[in-house]
């Protein structure tokens, strides 16, 4: 009798990178000016450019929010 045929293991998950948080600024082109939060309880992320003040906002989705 032969042994049995050993099933292969899954291969492991790819974990996610972390995103930056800290971009250069389309308006003035300072590098790394514009800083990325992120509101969990209001649902609400926000960019805001610390040169120029130029600031973007919006509601978060699911799609968005997921670690």
């Amino acid at each position: 009798m032969g042994k049995r045929k050993s099933s292969a293991k899954p291969p492991p998950r790819k974990r996610m990178d972390k995103l930056d948080t800290v971009f250069s600024c389309p308006f003035c082109n300072h590098g790394t000016s514009v800083e990325c939060r992120i509101d969990m309880k209001n649902l609400i992320g926000e960019a805001v450019c610390g040169i120029c003040q130029e600031s973007f906002s919006m509601t978060i989705t699911g799609i968005l929010h997921c670690k």
